[in-house]
């Protein structure tokens, strides 16, 4: 018979795939959702067969789908071009006097995507009930129909189907990936790290495990959105990567990550791109100028977002110290580092200092000083965060900017 892994929404079968498990379910995972007792016991204190399972709660994996662009919309969408696809094809056997064809179409005319989500659920628990397949319900019927059924849909993705799936069933709790049965049989060696070996950046990565690439101005930017993910946000880790100023020594800068997005546009990348500027003089006048760019879809350009911290906020010019509204002037990502690290041993904010004037912009440049104790504070209060909620509290302005970046995923799809 071989062996199976599985895709579960709780203890309801969704997918399966014979003796490997396909790169298509390792997506929607990362090696931190395994969940592997170590040589579990019987009620006989004897050892039975270790489980190998992923999981992830249903909102877990909705925000998947959502940054792979396998949004709601886009499920909605695949199932409406399957329908209209079974109509027509059903309309010409009509046409040519087939009576179950009539009957067929009868049904699928009545079968919105509303009436499809709202029997998933039953159908899911349903599936193997060989009694229920004789109904007399036309549309439980095909619905239960495993071979050429209308349950799993055919879309030009499976993930569409899944999510769509997902979206049906309010219910459900988790999303497993049970790879027990190929461990057991010999497949998969127990000690290996299924999703990292596929993602790993030497392996022969094949496009549906490639994470989105994040890129920054600078080596800083780039090194707080990394770490601030893993605390924010672990469960996403593995579908993000960061572009590495320091390792190759590639200039930074806001007029550099223009010409790389040019580069990259060039060349075709197809990998998902989100190129994060600066809320300051020169980083609006390099976003304006990427923005005016005919990139393709697979790119797309942000500029970190006001927040309310930057609206009345300490700085230093000419005329001495005055609280401005620095969003779009002086907002680089230190100010996103949170209050605490903003913070002097004085108990005052570290302000910004204004430099030149852009002509262009009609605006002068502010950068806050000492960017580097900031950050340095930033990276040794990460360490004393115990949970996520901890984290997004004390985060509130790096939570935004992960929005931000989250919503735009979503237009992917």
């Amino acid at each position: 018979m071989g062996s199976y892994c599985e895709i579960r929404f709780d203890d309801l079968h969704v997918l399966s795939a014979k003796s490997a498990v396909p790169d298509i379910y390792v997506s929607l995972f990362q090696e931190s959702d395994l969940r592997c007792p170590k040589n579990p016991k019987s009620a006989n204190d004897e050892e039975i067969e270790e489980e190998h399972v992923y999981a992830v709660r249903r909102a877990v994996m909705l925000q998947r789908f959502d940054i792979l662009g396998i949004t709601a919309d886009a499920a909605r969408r695949a199932f409406e071009d399957w329908h209209r696809g079974e109509i027509e094809v059903m309309a010409e056997w009509a046409n040519d006097g087939e009576s179950w064809a009539r009957d067929e179409l009868k049904a699928l005319r009545r079968l919105s995507f509303e009436a499809w989500s709202a029997r998933v659920p039953q159908a899911l628990r349903d599936q193997f009930d060989s009694k229920k397949k004789r109904s007399g319900d036309a549309i439980e019927e095909k619905m239960l129909d495993r071979d050429d059924g209308w349950l799993f849909f055919k879309a030009s993705d499976i993930r569409l189907t899944v999510r769509a799936l997902l979206d049906a069933c309010h219910d459900i709790k988790e999303v497993t990936l049970d790879i027990s049965d190929l461990v057991g049989g010999g497949y998969i060696n127990q000690n290996t790290s299924i999703c990292d070996e596929a993602r790993r950046p030497s392996a022969m990565t094949r496009p549906v495990l490639e994470p989105t690439i994040i890129l920054g101005e600078g080596s800083s930017d780039v090194r707080v959105l990394k770490l601030s993910l893993g605390v924010l946000h672990p469960h996403l880790k593995d579908f993000f990567s960061f572009f590495d100023h320091k390792e190759l020594s590639v200039d930074g800068g806001a007029s550099y990550l223009v010409k790389f997005l040019q580069a990259f546009a060039a060349a075709r990348i197809s990998s998902r791109i989100v190129a994060l500027f600066d809320n300051d003089t020169a980083g609006g006048e390099a976003y304006n100028r990427a923005k005016a760019l005919p990139l393709p879809s697979n790119i797309k350009v942000l500029r970190l977002p006001d927040i309310e911290l930057a609206k009345s906020y300490p700085s230093v010019g000419a005329q001495g110290t005055h609280f401005v509204d620095v969003n779009g002037r002086a907002a680089s990502i230190e100010l996103y580092l949170g209050r605490q690290n903003l913070t002097r041993s004085d108990g005052e904010l570290t302000p910004v200092r204004w430099g030149g004037r852009s002509d262009k912009a009609g605006a002068y440049q502010g950068e806050i000083e000492g960017k580097a104790d900031v950050v340095n504070r930033f990276c040794e209060g990460l360490r004393r965060l115990r949970t996520t909620g901890e984290a997004q509290a004390a985060l509130p302005e790096l939570v935004e900017i992960w929005q931000l970046i989250f919503e735009t995923m979503k237009t992917y799809g």
